[in-house]
């Protein structure tokens, strides 16, 4: 009878530590898996090399421009025609109006393109463009900030 006991923990023991091992090999899988998903950050100049992938691009909007037929279009490394990557804010995509981007430090994440020779990325939600600094945040405060100390 003791030889079975033993058997029986002998085979508990290797089928906890085959899911043990399972487990662990899940669990770094998704970590890899989760690394591997997220966007790399890209520069600008750096755009035109990753067309057909999921990229972030981080920059500044050097200019923002509405088109006859609505489209709103924002350009960095240059301005129009001198650009070197832009978004592209389709007019069907949005009900209210873009918000203003000229000047500001962005990150913008979606799908390269190329249209007319040029990477584009086109921005379907706001939820893909991340604004990281306003112009000239050093040197004024943005009306809808708090103040950190209390006025005297």
């Amino acid at each position: 009878m003791q030889r079975k006991g033993a058997k029986s923990r002998f085979i508990l023991k290797g089928r906890v530590i085959r899911l043990l091992v399972l487990f662990v090999g899940l669990s770094c899988g998704g970590l890899a898996a989760e690394e591997a998903g997220a966007p790399i950050v890209i520069s600008p100049s750096e755009v035109a090399a990753q067309v057909g992938k999921v990229v972030t691009v981080r920059g500044r909007v050097d200019g923002q421009k509405n088109s006859k037929s609505g489209h709103t279009y924002l350009n960095f490394g240059g301005r129009y025609p001198n650009h070197v990557f832009s978004c592209f804010f389709n007019v069907k995509s949005f009900s209210e109006p873009i918000p203003m981007f000229e000047g500001k430090e962005v990150e913008v994440t979606g799908m390269v393109t190329m249209y007319q020779d040029k990477p584009q990325i086109e921005v379907i939600t706001l939820s893909q463009i991340r604004v990281l600094e306003e112009e000239g945040a050093g040197s004024q405060k943005s009306p809808a900030q708090k103040p950190t100390e209390p006025a005297s």
